[in-house]
């Protein structure tokens, strides 16, 4: 079982329970995305499907999601039957994902920061590469490398980090998040650091290049609210980043 099988029910509920989700991680990310239409996407850790949802939703012509979580993929199904969009859900770990199709894109909301080793990280990259067409593209939200320190740092936005602020982060070394709000707290996940030097070499071994990491941004909706400066501490020091590279054309 793995660690969100726990909580697979209130999982959507995070993205309304952490606005963050909402107007840093999901905004970022779809724009990052861009024009999906008439494309194939494949969503890897894809949970209970939001992203996948999106992608569709957005016209993409095709999408998959892949998670390795039973009771994730459950939810994401429900939400399929309920509401058909055509959506692919496979059950695998990404490591060790097989080639499911040749994909124009894939998307990756946390994802490589699950690797507990440079062997499962390199098994990551590799399994993606080998979904896309070459010049196919790769976007994912990562651990941000050089996350604030201070344990209570991302609680005002509901993140909670277990991190001793002494401590030298090294790469595959854990830590620990949850969702923290009023009224639910997460399950505990663990995560692993790893450097950006470390995920540049390992995303360039698997045939990526031109891989751009850039800082997450406001949606203009919670830029325009009541209070956009309850924002400035999340975006000065993001919970994570956005990374996006390219499949080498190169034979």
């Amino acid at each position: 079982m793995t660690e969100y099988d726990q909580f697979a029910d209130e999982y959507d509920q995070t993205f309304q329970l952490a606005p963050w989700r909402t107007h840093i991680e999901a905004y970022s990310l779809l724009k990052r995305v861009g024009d999906v239409r008439d494309r194939a996407w494949l969503d890897v850790a894809c949970g209970t499907g939001p992203y996948a949802r999106a992608l569709r939703q957005r016209g993409a012509r095709q999408v998959v999601g892949v998670d390795l979580s039973a009771e994730m993929l459950r939810v994401a199904r429900l939400a399929e039957e309920r509401t058909p969009l055509g959506i692919e859900y496979h059950q695998h770990d990404v490591a060790t994902m097989p080639r499911l199709g040749e994909f124009d894109g894939a998307i990756g909301s946390h994802l490589l920061h699950y690797a507990p080793d440079a062997a499962r990280l390199r098994g990551m990259c590799d399994s993606v590469a080998d979904n896309l067409v070459p010049g196919g593209r790769f976007v994912t939200f990562q651990l941000n490398p050089d996350l604030a320190r201070r344990p209570d740092y991302y609680l005002p936005y509901g993140a909670e980090i277990s991190l001793d602020s002494s401590r030298t982060l090294t790469d595959g070394d854990a830590l620990t998040f949850r969702i923290n709000v009023p009224g639910f707290r997460s399950p505990e996940v663990t995560v692993y650091h790893w450097t950006r030097a470390r995920l540049d070499e390992t995303l360039g071994a698997a045939g990526f290049e031109r891989i751009r990491w850039s800082a997450p941004e406001l949606s203009p909706e919670a830029a325009q609210g009541p209070d956009p400066q309850q924002w400035r501490d999340f975006l000065d020091r993001p919970l994570c980043m956005v990374i996006e590279c390219v499949r080498s054309t190169a034979t």
